[in-house]
């Protein structure tokens, strides 16, 4: 860990240090983040200006978009994507991806760079099942040294610039931009009307990075979007996760899980007309050809295997098949893709990933081999033949899962299960004996505790627990 990296993640800090930031007041802790977060961002653009002074001058194709602007949206889970709820997305729908983790700090660090958590090393580091039950702690950053997508464009004459809803993701990829904006839980609109002011300031090419949180929790789209899906504001924690236990929950529970689908619906719609007035002034206000890009980290389970999540693995909150982080269902690991200026193959290969973004991103200005990513462009397409990978549980012990060919097989050592599904209809079944001796084969190896995971310090940990991550 560098010195650049130490304000954002304070492992290896004294102990004097840590329990001075864990006794001070919450209010005070409040009161400090403004100053926090420019420090943060200071941080972060200078620790992006020095690695770009070690890096080769590279040139893009001549008919590269002169823009790519890349939205990711927290917790969008693939099936959401409807006309009824999201007609700018689902027009523009390309199709599927699976995640390589079911949460945010490993998924986005594979986004930029095209590698699955166990390959870029922000994987999760023990298989004990009560990770992430009781205390903060995340997988290590990228090294400071490390190329990644958005330096790759910085290299290639292109302004870099992220925008960061809340904490998270910038823990993950912070530093990584020209230029930072860090918020406390954002809505949409704000980082796209900071983003747009950023964006008429720019004279030449520009890629950009957008993580909207307004589908995580606490979900609180504006009142008109209350109003549009008849959400129940009454209900206690609807904003929030509850009846998240296996036992049969009653009337009330049934009413507060119809509200909470009903008002992630509604926040979708919001992000939807954000994402449509985005591109909107792309193209009113930037010169040149602009390339949109929208998807998601990972998707949000409700529900969907609740009972049979309780009976097979462990999950520490406990919240069994609710939220994200836990074990890895469809709801969790199919996120959608949306492109509008940008060429891809027709979505009929293999399985798609979130880690063929990044070589697809540089595949479309010419920039193909300036990583050496284990994804695959998907301006080609996806090979048939190969098997997609997720892993990384947050919650339990780990869990990863393997697809190929319409089979998926989820695997939990520290609970003993392997279990197949046959996909699309996603219910437990028994896998063909040569389809699961190679889905198996190809599972990556376990954490064995040999490095530690990341504690955050006292500051951070404030911000990430008002969205619900302890």
């Amino acid at each position: 860990m560098t010195g650049e990296d130490a304000p954002l993640i304070s492992s290896g800090v004294d102990a004097a240090k840590r329990r001075l930031m864990e006794s001070m007041p919450d209010a005070l802790k409040r009161r400090l983040v403004g100053p926090y977060n420019r420090m943060l961002k200071a941080k972060g653009n200078r620790a992006y200006r020095t690695r770009q002074q070690a890096l080769p001058t590279r040139s893009p194709s001549d008919d590269a978009p002169d823009h790519i602007v890349c939205v990711v949206v927290d917790a969008l889970r693939a099936d959401a994507v409807t006309a009824e709820d999201s007609a700018f997305l689902a027009e523009r729908l390309w199709g599927d991806l699976v995640t390589p983790a079911p949460w945010t700090f490993p998924a986005v660090t594979s986004l930029v760079t095209g590698e699955y958590p166990h390959e870029h090393g922000s994987v999760r580091q023990s298989d004990e099942s009560d990770t992430g039950a009781t205390d903060l702690v995340i997988p290590p950053k990228l090294p400071a040294d490390r190329e990644t997508l958005p330096d790759v464009f910085g290299s290639a004459g292109y302004e870099t610039y992220g925008g960061f809803a809340f904490h998270m993701p910038f823990f993950a990829i912070g530093g990584r931009f020209a230029t930072h904006s860090l918020y406390d839980d954002a809505p949409a609109d704000t980082l796209v009307d900071d983003y747009l002011d950023w964006a008429d300031a720019q004279t030449g090419k520009t890629f950009s990075y957008l993580h909207l949180a307004d589908l995580h929790e606490p979900v609180d789209p504006p009142a008109p979007y209350w109003g549009r899906y008849e959400v129940d504001a009454s209900i206690p924690d609807i904003k929030t996760w509850d009846y998240t236990e296996a036992a049969d929950v009653g009337p009330d529970g049934r009413r507060y899980r119809a509200n909470r689908k009903q008002l992630y619906r509604a926040a979708l719609a919001f992000v939807d007309d954000e994402l449509g007035r985005l591109s909107y002034n792309l193209n009113e206000r930037l010169d040149g050809d602009v390339a949109l890009v929208v998807t998601g980290d990972h998707g949000e389970a409700f529900w969907e295997h609740t009972e049979f999540d309780a009976a097979h693995f462990a999950d520490s909150r406990p919240a069994y098949c609710v939220d994200h982080g836990g074990t890895p269902y469809e709801s969790l690991t199919r996120v959608p893709l949306a492109v509008d200026g940008l060429d891809l193959a027709p979505a009929d290969g293999g399985t798609p990933s979130l880690i063929d973004l990044a070589p697809s991103l540089l595949d479309s200005v010419g920039l193909g081999d300036a990583l050496e990513p284990t994804g695959t462009s998907l301006v080609s397409g996806v090979p048939t033949d190969r098997v997609t990978l997720v892993e990384s549980a947050r919650y339990g012990h780990e869990k990863k899962a393997a697809y190929f060919d319409g089979w998926k097989l989820v695997v939990s050592k520290g609970d003993d299960q392997s279990v197949g599904f046959d996909l699309p209809a996603a219910e437990p079944t028994t896998l063909p004996e040569a389809v699961e001796r190679r889905l198996t084969e190809a599972l990556p190896a376990w954490p064995n505790g040999e490095h530690a995971d990341v504690r955050v310090s006292g500051m951070a940990q404030q911000r990430l627990e008002d969205l619900g991550y302890v």
